[in-house]
């Protein structure tokens, strides 16, 4: 593509802008409609395609490079989509019906579909350079150049864990700093405990995963961290970092506390991909705004994935749900509605699953709900620290809409379905902690939909 003649210009019926889960999702729902129109997808990315959850068991060595994949190459092929490897989009046409690429090539669409997913978010950090002990001038670290100083990595794509893995070996790095507590850190934690590699984790909430996690939930799981010899610093960030010869060499914490490091990955978040949206045509807020049939504001064009503000069932509102379930979900309604068969999205709620040390978790839905005096809210909870299990359930309403398993994550596809179902709970609440709770404690007409609809996968 960087030859390409900036006068160029390719015609094809459906244009994707994203080459993971929500976008593949929507060409085979496309081809599924539609089985000669031209798809072409667009990547910025070099690897064919590669299963984002599968990053970390990458890194730590856990699963091959080729086994990373979740389409094959006969995926393309066999369904006649042109896939357009290292092209990033810089911007769309609305009303011309076409993108224009990094190197200047126009592609005419019919239909389009952004599922551009993410990018990671880098905070700006002093930057302090040293020569012969010497503290020299003061910069910022941002998103501009974080990845020009040596041993600074982000870790959200096959990419970055190739060149972490890469970094490692040649540097033999014994400690690694994680800047970030949320989900992308504990993954990242995951794999350097599982390469024997020490952590500092340093998170600005006063604990790890806050967003889904209770303090006794976060506790589990800081506990196991800190008795493998790592340490986690809470309520706390980085300030500032050291460079020496165009590498990190340490950092200053906001305590004041000043630590070596020669590994420091950057997981403080994502925020969608907007970079090629001018929202002055295409609605966007955090996300691009979408409706049911997934459909921008933009006519031909739709959205879908972790780009994307959709509905979360819980909180009765559009927002940012960034999981890899629902974006698939999501591209196959956009493709769908793309190829002309009528289909809707009905929503979803965030959920997480990660293991450390051996201690498997999962959280989903509202977690961490206040419960005031005469509140409709009631949550339950059951904790076994001599096991390192926990249990928390919320219930609004008399129906599930969170909950936390850490230790023991038996049945929590049967809990999923709860939630997503709304069951009410009448009659059964006091079963829901009993270690042989399933289907024959649930109600009559739910026990038959799980037999023989789509439930039955929980």
């Amino acid at each position: 593509m960087s030859g390409a003649n900036k006068y160029d210009m390719e015609t094809t019926q459906y244009l994707i802008i994203g080459n993971s889960a929500s976008g593949l999702a929507a060409a085979g729902a496309i081809r599924s409609e539609d089985k000669k129109g031209r798809i072409t997808i667009l990547t910025e990315e070099e690897q064919v395609n590669y299963s984002k959850p599968l990053i970390t068991y990458y890194l730590a060595g856990k699963v091959d490079l080729e086994k990373t994949g979740f389409k094959d190459r006969d995926f393309y092929t066999s369904n006649n989509i042109s896939l357009l490897t290292g092209t990033r989009v810089i911007s769309i046409d609305v009303e011309g019906s076409h993108v224009v690429t990094g190197g200047g090539k126009k592609i005419k669409f019919g239909k389009l579909l952004i599922a551009s997913g993410g990018k990671p978010v880098i905070p700006k950090i002093k930057m302090t350079g040293f020569s012969h002990k010497k503290r020299q001038g003061c910069s910022l670290m941002d998103s501009s150049n974080y990845s020009s100083i040596k041993g600074v990595f982000t870790l959200t794509t096959l990419e970055d864990a190739m060149k972490v893995r890469d970094y490692i070996e040649k540097n033999e790095i014994g400690s690694a700093t994680i800047l970030g507590g949320g989900l992308i850190g504990l993954k990242s934690a995951e794999a350097f405990l599982e390469l024997g590699i020490k952590i500092n984790i340093v998170e600005l909430a006063d604990r790890i995963l806050a967003a889904t996690f209770d303090s006794r939930a976060s506790s589990i799981i800081e506990n196991a961290i800190e008795a493998r010899g790592s340490s986690i610093h809470k309520d706390n960030t980085i300030d500032e970092i050291f460079i020496r010869s165009g590498r990190i060499s340490g950092y200053r914490l906001r305590d004041g506390i000043e630590k070596n490091c020669r590994l420091l990955i950057i997981a403080v978040g994502v925020n969608p991909d907007l970079s090629f949206i001018d929202k002055g045509l295409i609605r966007a807020g955090r996300g691009i705004k979408v409706d049911g049939r997934m459909q921008t504001s933009a006519p031909n064009i739709y959205a879908s994935g972790d780009v994307i503000e959709g509905p979360d069932i819980l909180l009765g509102q559009n927002r940012n749900i960034a999981i890899w379930p629902l974006a698939v979900g999501q591209g196959n309604v956009a493709g769908s509605n793309m190829a002309g068969r009528e289909a809707h999205y009905q929503g979803g709620y965030f959920m997480n699953s990660v293991e450390i040390l051996g201690i498997p978790s999962i959280s989903m839905g509202m977690t961490n709900v206040d419960v005031d005096d005469g509140s409709s809210v009631e949550v339950k909870t059951e904790f076994r620290p001599e096991r390192n299990q926990y249990k928390k359930i919320v219930i609004r309403d008399n129906r599930v809409i969170g909950i936390i398993m850490i230790g023991n994550i038996e049945r929590a596809g049967i809990y999923s379905g709860l939630i997503k179902n709304r069951i009410d709970l009448s009659g059964m609440k006091e079963n829901i902690f009993r270690e042989d709770f399933g289907i024959i404690h649930l109600p009559s007409d739910y026990k038959k939909h799980l037999v023989v609809g789509e439930g039955i996968e929980v």
